[in-house]
């Protein structure tokens, strides 16, 4: 079980650019985020969906479990590296932006 969560939500510029998007995303981007915490022990991705109509929409979280329980030090990990990130002109950085979402393990399980 990861010690620590990383919740990334981002979007394609367009619908049109999903595919791109996706691309570069789960072809460049998983794999420098990666090399960057190397305690990252599995990425999910998925889309999010209208729960009304069910259909997707233009929006995608990835969950990055992490096995390090020292969030700061995942996070510095990521943030020290991020400038040399390869950057998709795809990814929505104006009108949805990305927001990241840092959780830690509180030890529950059901």
């Amino acid at each position: 079980m990861a010690n620590t969560l990383l919740i990334a939500f981002s979007s394609a510029t367009s619908e049109a650019q999903i595919p791109e998007f996706a691309s570069w995303y789960e072809g460049t981007h998983i794999p420098e985020v990666r090399a960057a915490i190397p305690s990252i022990s599995n990425v999910t991705r998925y889309q999010l969906t209208d729960p009304q109509t069910g259909a997707a929409i233009n929006r995608f979280v990835a969950i990055y479990e992490i096995d390090e329980a020292d969030i700061a030090a995942a996070a510095g990990q990521l943030f020290s590296n991020a400038a040399g990130f390869t950057q998709t002109d795809a990814m929505d950085r104006e009108n949805d932006p990305a927001v990241l979402h840092w959780a830690g393990n509180t030890g529950y399980v059901a």
